[in-house]
């Protein structure tokens, strides 16, 4: 995953869903957005993510979903994706790949209690 803190600030996301309508209806959408989510904290250092949310994370279409993410603060806006398109709306934005934590359901029945990968 990719995550960027743009260089100015968005106060419009016109065009975007908030997260929890983008989320009904596909099982594969939540494991997406909880990668993103995790990937944004993962990240936290680097790009100046200190934890807050203005409000609910809208999800958008570049040529793949991207997570927006306005923080509390002074409204600095955060962006993950899984590909790094991100630079042909901001140039200058800073940037950050983390790897994605895996996402999936297996059976803890073994004794070592970890995932089967």
């Amino acid at each position: 995953m990719f995550v960027y803190r743009l260089t100015e600030p968005i106060d419009s996301f016109g065009g975007l869903i908030p997260m929890d309508d983008w989320l009904v209806g596909d099982p594969g959408r939540a494991a997406w957005a909880l990668q993103a989510v995790l990937a944004l904290a993962d990240a936290a250092d680097a790009p100046g993510w200190q934890g807050d949310m203005r409000h609910l994370p809208m999800v958008g279409g570049l040529p793949a979903p991207a997570l927006r993410v306005k923080q509390g603060n002074n409204g600095d806006c955060f962006v993950i994706s899984a590909t790094d398109d991100i630079h042909r709306l901001d140039a200058r934005a800073l940037s950050v790949e983390v790897a994605n934590r895996p996402i999936g359901a297996w059976s803890l029945d073994d004794d070592s209690h970890e995932p089967p990968f």
